[in-house]
């Protein structure tokens, strides 16, 4: 494996950041994730204050879960076919359901049809950040380009999340929940057209290269026909981490504002909500900027422990500021644990899966997420904070011990290809015939 190490990005790295098609396309990829963050935010007010907050969290629910579970299924249709022909009729058919729920929601329609309409647009969303992502490597002429790109990549989705509330709650303060949501769609609609354009235009799903190791091995295919990526041991022990982490995210999203209006204290929800995404944009930049000279394995599991140490205290956190500022230190290595996951793929995974890889980085932490952030509501309903606390413990530490035990992976598999492909100049010309 070719390490990457945390050099200070020569010119030639910023230039490449700020260049055709770099910029461009982390520009349309930053606009989308804070649209679609944005998205949930206003269609649960928008349904609460039609169908109440149950129905609400119903259909909010469905389309997270939808969403994280479908989307390695999805980004398997463009590693099996390689054609952009699915990503725009997953796209046209998303931007269709999202328009109909807006209205169905402005026409107050029963809310099952809502829920089923919302269901059926999370299922067909494209996969655009994975194919971007998997994409990355043929945009960069080696390890520390590579690097620079994931980062940034890395830090303005972290970024995102920290405006998209804010953005939501000016636009539900300014036009009301329903036309907030039926603005936050037509904003949708805008930038998946141009991601879809781009994506197109830079070709982020070439025809991909088949995986002769597993043509001869019968057993190797037919667990990678099954599981995918998931099948390699190299790429759960990238994922494992990363559902330590939602379980975490999805824990304290839950309880936070529960515990803060316990306490009287409601000035600290939105403190305590962005100290995570503080800490990650915080952690993105010093990662991407400090020199860190170590295996790229080696630096997963030292982040994995940073992440988990911290969240392992949360059952002490009584006082708010204490808790603010545990939260804090983890999300300091948030975004340098997704960039170490995106540079281990991009080293570990071969390209007949490369983008089902990638998806299931988000994938890991959202299942993570729903799950506990179910258990935690339960248990805040009933004023159970002491021992939603203790479970958030308990799972931190059972990062803990992922870090300290997890096997060394120093050594690239056999059948890895982790060059970087020639980069893109301008617009991708693949002569690869179509599969039709």
């Amino acid at each position: 494996m070719t390490q990457t190490t945390a050099t200070p990005p020569p010119a030639g790295t910023r230039r490449l950041l700020t260049r055709m098609p770099v910029l461009p396309l982390l520009t349309i990829a930053f606009l989308t994730r804070v649209t679609m963050a944005a998205l949930p935010i206003t269609l649960l007010l928008t349904l609460a204050h039609t169908y109440g907050y149950a129905r609400a969290g119903a259909v909010n629910g469905g389309y997270t879960l939808v969403l994280a579970f479908l989307a390695p299924l999805r980004a398997r249709i463009l590693d099996r076919w390689g054609t952009g022909r699915a990503l725009v009729l997953m796209g046209a058919t998303t931007m269709t359901l999202m328009t109909l729920v807006a209205i169905s929601a402005a026409a107050r329609w029963p809310w099952w049809t809502t829920l089923l309409l919302t269901i059926g647009a999370g299922s067909t969303t494209p996969p655009l950040n994975a194919a971007l992502r998997a994409s990355w490597r043929r945009l960069t002429t080696g390890p520390d380009q590579l690097k620079a790109v994931h980062s940034a990549d890395s830090i303005l989705e972290e970024a995102g999340f920290v405006l998209a509330p804010l953005a939501a709650g000016a636009a539900i303060a300014l036009l009301g929940p329903t036309r907030a949501y039926e603005a936050t769609v037509a904003c949708y609609l805008l930038v998946v057209t141009a991601y879809l354009t781009a994506a197109h235009h830079y070709n982020l799903t070439r025809q991909p290269t088949t995986n002769t190791d597993a043509l001869h091995d019968p057993g190797r295919r037919r667990r990678k026909a099954t599981l995918g990526p998931l099948a390699q041991p190299r790429i759960l022990a990238i994922m494992l981490p990363l559902f330590v982490m939602g379980t975490v995210f999805g824990g304290t999203g839950v309880l936070l504002p529960a515990y803060a209006q316990a306490h009287h204290a409601t000035a600290w929800i939105g403190p305590l909500l962005a100290a995570t995404s503080t800490g990650g944009v915080i952690g993105g930049l010093l990662y991407a900027t400090t020199p860190w000279h170590q295996p790229l394995w080696q630096k997963y599991r030292l982040l994995t422990l940073g992440f988990a140490l911290p969240a392992c205290f949360l059952v002490l956190a009584h006082p708010l500021w204490l808790l603010a500022l545990l939260l804090l230190l983890c999300g300091l290595f948030v975004t340098p644990l997704f960039i170490g996951a995106f540079l281990l793929l991009d080293a570990t995974a071969t390209d007949d899966i490369r983008i089902e890889a990638n998806t299931w980085v988000g994938s890991s932490t959202d299942i993570a997420n729903g799950i506990i952030a179910i258990i935690i509501g339960t248990l805040t309903a009933h004023q159970n904070f002491n021992t939603a606390l203790l479970l958030l413990s308990c799972c931190a530490t059972a990062g803990v011990l992922i870090a300290l035990t997890s096997p060394r992976h120093d050594h690239p598999p056999a059948h890895a290809v982790p060059h970087p492909l020639p980069p893109l100049a301008g617009p991708a010309t693949d002569h690869t015939p179509s599969p039709s």
